[in-house]
């Protein structure tokens, strides 16, 4: 991370050799740990925290440089190894490579230069692989929050479509419920258009058929009746025509002004 010092931990059980990495790393951006056995450096990752780089010898008494880091690992397995060895031993550097997951096997004695440079693109490779690390944290992140969304989505739409099968139920019902009334039933939109009428209508309006839906009420009801709508339209208060004389009967027309929940204006009228 950029503006970061890294920690790096030096084990050996050669004082002169941690000396040297001392000698030879002071001038970098670097905070050098050392420890002389596989134990004590265990001891140091424990108590320092995390350590971005561990350079350690392989053949040290008690605890081997392979067996150390493979622990090391166990405790940090993002921290980058390196082994330093005295001893072109192949096995123990297929050891290291397969076991502790190693970065680099470097023979002593090193050449400082190249040493350094392995040193900076070892932590380079940390600074990869942490943010590799938080590109998928960030991904898993937004892959839940993206699915979170997802299933409020669902809900939500679920809830809508259960709500608008409600709702389409009811205006089924409530159309079915007024096309059997016994009372004929007009409605027309704030034009004085026909645009409903129930079954019982044409028995108490002449004309009043499906032909009607879509005419002026004034070319499709009488006078009387069509003026009624015009008043209510006009002052927007319920009006009432009484003993209207229809066929062999005298009728009641109520005219009714309303405003549906979609800005939709009009008038029912109902006769009975």
């Amino acid at each position: 991370m950029e503006g970061m010092r890294h920690k790096i931990l030096a084990v050996d059980d050669e004082v002169n050799i941690l000396h040297s990495l001392r000698r030879l790393l002071r001038r970098e951006n670097y905070e050098l740990l050392t420890a002389s056995s596989g134990e004590e450096g265990l001891k140091t990752l424990k108590e320092e925290g995390e350590i971005q780089l561990i350079i350690s010898d392989q053949r040290m008494p008690g605890m081997q440089g392979v067996e150390f880091l493979k622990k090391a690992m166990e405790i940090y397995p993002d921290t980058i190894r390196i082994i330093l060895s005295g001893y072109t031993d192949v096995t123990a550097i297929t050891a290291a490579i397969n076991e502790g997951h190693i970065y680099q096997f470097i023979l002593k004695p090193w050449n400082d230069e190249e040493l350094k440079s392995i040193i900076k693109r070892a932590l380079e490779q940390w600074e990869l692989q942490m943010e590799n690390k938080r590109l998928v944290e960030r991904i898993k992140r937004q892959n839940e929050e993206l699915r979170i969304l997802n299933e409020d989505l669902e809900k939500k739409v679920e809830e809508r479509t259960k709500e608008l099968v409600i709702k389409n139920k009811a205006l089924i019902l409530s159309q079915e419920i007024v096309d059997r009334l016994p009372i004929g039933v007009i409605g027309t939109d704030e034009e004085g258009t026909i645009v409903f009428l129930n079954g019982a209508a044409p028995q108490y309006f002449d004309g009043a058929n499906g032909h009607a839906l879509g005419e002026k009420s004034e070319d499709i009801l009488p006078q009387p009746i069509s003026d009624l709508i015009k008043e209510t339209l006009s002052s927007k208060k319920p009006m009432d025509l009484a003993g209207f004389p229809h066929r062999d009967a005298s009728l009641t027309i109520k005219c009714v002004p309303f405003e549906g929940e979609q800005g939709i204006k009009g008038v029912i009228l109902t006769a009975f």
